[in-house]
């Protein structure tokens, strides 16, 4: 039974996920499905992949959180020698989050593409045209002119 997917299973694995735990970690426990059904499942059902996003990007948020408290924890306690050593294990740990957050939560919280979108026209031109020229949007000489445009992901 472990091993079958429905809604009230995808809806647990995805509250553990909202709490920043990892999907491995989390289809390891008793009665939840493998972390691989789960994959299959997201990639299937677009509700399911929504669901899934969502979780993802709420537990970037704990993870995030995670990483703001684990660099402000105080080295009370430690000699000066254990105290370095914390301080390369805390410096570790924070980088493993930041590239898994980054991994995460590509496009913030609402996970939406228009968090990210950048749209607009880069122009470069080099040799033989003046500034003048340039502001009155005249090409410059010989066609050294490149313009690039953002392809309409529509």
């Amino acid at each position: 039974m472990a091993g079958k997917l429905n809604k009230q299973k995808m809806q647990a694995v995805c509250d553990e996920l909202a709490k920043g735990k990892s999907l491995r970690s989390i289809c390891t426990a008793e009665n939840m499905p493998h972390f691989v059904t789960v994959l299959q499942a997201v990639q299937r059902d677009d509700d399911l992949h929504e669901q899934y996003t969502r979780a993802r990007a709420i537990g970037a948020e704990i993870l995030a959180d995670e990483m703001f408290d684990l660099a402000r924890q105080p080295l009370d306690g430690f000699d000066k020698q254990l105290a370095n050593a914390e301080v390369q294990r805390r410096r570790v740990e924070i980088d493993t989050m930041k590239w898994v957050f980054a991994r995460m939560q590509p496009r913030g919280i609402r996970n939406n593409v228009e968090d990210t979108a950048q749209s607009g026209v880069i122009t470069l031109s080099w040799g033989g045209g003046t500034d003048e020229a340039m502001q009155r949007d005249e090409p410059a000489e010989a066609a050294k002119v490149l313009t690039l445009v953002q392809d309409d992901p529509a």
